[in-house]
């Protein structure tokens, strides 16, 4: 059987009807949320001028990939908790982990680039505005979209290249990605093991190393400062390290997990099933983190929320005289 002519099963949730609805309820406000509220972020910086600073371009761009990420799983696992279907095509399949791998991947960078944004703000104010333009970050962001891509279309080809079992068609999670696909081919998968674990320390394990350098740093510069200094720095590190622990934690859970769940009827397919929800709803963690702790954001989507309501409040209303009707 071709490979891409296969269909997968996808796990969802091993609960009663009426969890699943819960669930599926649970899930749909939440995407709705997540769509909105990034797309709220999107809007807001690109026609405020105020916030056309490099922090705030990284912003968006986590606010891109948030919105794949969500858009990427959810509605497929929306279908199957209100339809049962569970059914996948394997094209597809690798479709959604395309989509949620160089999301992920470009999340990760991005927080790396902020972080490294914030200690040149902190340790380097003088010269912070003339090493990082607005024409830079967009170049940064761009290219970690470009790395992203890269990085995972070479994933792709090597799994398109391995056979699928006959007789074992169940991913072990609610959402397609590299390992549950590894675990349904049959033949030699070394080469797949090796560049997956290439690429983990590459993409995640060398941006963790980035970020707590700047951190240390952060914290060097921040002992040495004033109190004023110390409180604001230590404000915007609040924020980003917040982030990053969200989003990095559902990471991690969604990486170990399936070392530990090898059986596909396991109750600990539920376990991963529910870190797969993290990750996919994490993306709700970014906007809420960032429009609470950040002043300038907070206004500025206000005054266009105001603008907004007063637009509509001012709709001149069409009127009808009673002598016109007929």
């Amino acid at each position: 059987m071709e490979n891409r002519s296969s269909v997968l099963h996808l796990a969802t949730f091993e609960a009663p009807y009426p969890v699943q609805v819960l669930i599926f309820s649970l899930c749909l406000s939440m995407y709705l949320t997540i769509t909105a509220a990034n797309l709220m972020v999107l809007v807001t910086v690109a026609v405020s001028t105020d916030l056309h600073k490099p922090m705030h371009i990284f912003l968006c761009n986590l606010a891109i990939g948030d919105i794949i990420i969500s858009t990427g799983g959810l509605p497929k696992q929306l279908q199957v908790l209100l339809t049962g279907d569970r059914e996948i095509l394997y094209v597809s399949c690798v479709a959604q982990m395309f989509t949620l791998h160089i999301s992920g991947k470009n999340e990760i960078l991005t927080l790396a680039m902020m972080s490294v944004d914030r200690y040149l703000a902190i340790c380097y104010p003088l010269h912070y505005h003339t090493k990082v333009t607005a024409k830079r970050s967009i170049f940064t962001a761009l290219l970690s979209w470009l790395i992203a891509i890269v990085t995972v279309s070479i994933i792709v080809i090597l799994l398109l290249s391995l056979q699928l079992s006959e007789k074992n068609r169940q991913i072990q999670g609610i959402v397609c990605d590299n390992m549950g696909l590894l675990k349904l081919a049959v033949g030699d998968t070394s080469k797949m093991d090796v560049v997956s674990s290439s690429m983990v320390a590459t993409l995640v394990v060398f941006p963790l190393c980035v970020v707590a350098y700047t951190y240390v740093r952060i914290f060097i510069e921040c002992k040495n400062s004033s109190s004023a200094f110390r409180s604001k720095a230590l404000h915007t590190f609040g924020t980003h390290f917040m982030a990053l622990a969200v989003f990095f934690t559902s990471v991690l859970f969604d990486i170990l997990l399936p070392r530990f769940v090898k059986d596909a009827d396991s109750e600990g397919v539920n376990f991963r099933c529910a870190a797969q929800l993290v990750f996919l709803l994490s993306p709700i963690a970014n906007v809420l983190i960032y429009c609470l702790r950040t002043l300038e954001l907070r206004l500025a989507i206000n005054t266009q929320f105001n603008k907004i309501l007063r637009k509509v409040h001012f709709c001149p209303t069409i009127k009808v005289n009673v002598s016109d009707r007929g």
